[in-house]
């Protein structure tokens, strides 16, 4: 009986130490944060978040990085998050492969991507990004040109058949068939035809919507009601049955592709049949570490998921603005299409290489202006694992900090007062050059670069030369102008539709 006191005790005075150590840390850290400029107007319970900081059409980022155009504290509820904009105090975060790991906000992508490439920390991701490197090399990257044009050819069919109805497309819709096509094709190829299915197709479009489900879920844990970011709160919600239900036909769907393209290896190794050609996941599958051991199957999975997901979605709102772009500024849709002609010269076919994209400099141009004006992932972030000194105030350990990418390709002290206006100009080599290399982050920077930038990048230009080749774009008449919304990546708030009318070579 008095063992059992003492060990009540010492377990009571145990949890009354941790519970007291973790009050003293938060106060300190917020006592730290406090120091830091915050934007006014703070809800007592809410924080900023009653303000809308991410609304449609961003106006408090923009509002926010004139006045605070380095740093400043974003108040949600009862946390407080430093937030970085400007490259000097971005650039030591990212430079370093210790002192900070994912944030936790990642772990609301779990249940979906499981411990991939976009989740995971330490060892574990250094040894699957090493092991997926060679799934990007240039020579791996060369053979899905072939895919990019058989996809984008099936995209400009349907375009020919709108034009010649006289109908508007429907871009990002149009353009999200594409993509998703494309990555289906690269990632396992599995030729899905979802683009000729459209809303019909029972299989592969279930895999798209289970996609933008779980996204649209995501979104809304974030942005939303903030007690759903609490995981047992989120099970209870009436989110949690439609999340269930998304994810668990992704991993099935999943999971059954890795399984077939398993077996149609092993039976090329048996017959002898060398193989000519990989797509991503014959290369992670024949992936070997040192020891000869590779990823599990669900390594593999969360991979593949990862890669189905973040190739996609993110590609696919970058197509969406930079083709809204060229119709909005006529005269770089003519300045892109005559480096277009005189790429294509008088080819029998309009197909695209990769020996030719060097000679897409305009292009490149324009793509890069797209993506700072409307950069897709917005908000990166970090917890440090080492204090963080920036602009004279050390961060503790424990911080998560958010470096808003929005913000940074905004800032006015950074691009100028004109940072609004559609130049493509700026990324000319003799003037970026004198710019810091950490003004413009779309895929992150250091150790933990984004490792398909060249793949996404490549299959835009594709996509972008193939359209102008064959159609001109245009704005339709008395639509508003597109609200940027973010759904985990920036697209339209609303449908965003544009006139396309087949070019007359005669003239």
């Amino acid at each position: 009986m008095l063992w059992t006191t003492f060990l009540c005790l010492v377990i009571a005075t145990l949890c009354f130490f941790k519970v007291s150590m973790f009050v003293f840390e938060t106060v300190r850290s917020i006592r730290v944060l406090q120091t830091l400029p915050s934007p006014p107007g703070a809800h007592w319970f809410l924080g900023h978040q009653k303000q809308d900081p991410l609304g449609p059409g961003f106006k408090w980022l923009l509002d926010t990085v004139e006045v605070f155009p380095r740093i400043y504290t974003t108040r949600l509820g009862p946390m407080f998050v430093p937030t970085l904009v400007h490259p000097e105090t971005i650039r030591p975060l990212l430079t370093s492969s210790t002192g900070s790991v994912k944030s936790k906000i990642y772990s609301l992508f779990a249940d979906w991507l499981g411990e991939g490439l976009a989740i995971s920390n330490g060892i574990k991701w250094k040894r699957h990004r090493r092991l997926l490197n060679g799934s990007f090399y240039f020579d791996v990257l060369r053979t899905y040109f072939p895919v990019y044009n058989d996809c984008v050819e099936v995209l400009l069919q349907k375009m020919d058949r709108l034009a010649a109805e006289r109908k508007p497309m429907n871009v990002e819709h149009q353009l999200g068939l594409c993509t998703f096509d494309i990555i289906l094709r690269t990632a396992c190829s599995h030729q899905s035809n979802c683009q000729l299915k459209d809303q019909s197709a029972e299989g592969e479009m279930n895999l798209l919507t289970a996609n933008s489900t779980l996204a649209r879920i995501v979104q809304s844990r974030t942005t939303g009601n903030p007690l759903l970011l609490i995981p047992l709160v989120f099970r209870f919600s009436s989110l949690y049955p439609e999340w269930q239900r998304a994810n668990r036909y992704i991993q099935a769907v999943t999971n059954g592709l890795i399984k077939q393209r398993r077996k149609d290896l092993n039976k090329m190794v048996e017959s002898g049949h060398p193989l000519t050609s990989r797509d991503f996941l014959d290369t992670i599958l024949l992936a070997r570490d040192a020891d000869g051991s590779g990823l599990t199957d669900q390594e593999i999975i969360d991979e593949v998921n990862t890669f189905l997901f973040g190739g996609h979605d993110t590609t696919s709102s970058t197509l969406t603005w930079v083709l809204y772009a060229l119709a909005k500024y006529p005269e770089h849709q003519s300045k892109v299409r005559e480096e277009v002609d005189a790429v294509l010269g008088n080819r029998d076919s309009e197909r695209i290489t990769s020996k030719d994209l060097n000679s897409l400099e305009y292009t490149s141009l324009v793509i890069k202006e797209v993506i700072r004006m409307y950069t897709p992932v917005l908000l990166p972030s970090r917890t440090l694992t080492a204090p963080y000194d920036v602009d004279g105030v050390t961060l503790p350990i424990g911080t998560t900090v958010v470096i808003n990418l929005y913000q940074l390709h905004h800032n006015p002290t950074v691009w100028g007062r004109d940072h609004m206006d559609f130049k493509p100009s700026r990324f000319q080599s003799d003037k970026f050059s004198k710019m810091d290399p950490f003004s413009f982050l779309p895929f992150s920077a250091g150790p933990r670069n984004c490792i398909g930038q060249q793949f996404a990048q490549n299959q835009v230009k594709v996509v972008v030369a193939r359209v102008l080749r064959r159609f001109c774009l245009s704005l339709v008449e008395g639509e508003p102008e597109p609200v940027p919304c973010v759904n985990v990546v920036v697209k339209p708030l609303h449908d965003l539709r544009l006139n396309i009318e087949p070019r007359n070579f005669n003239d």
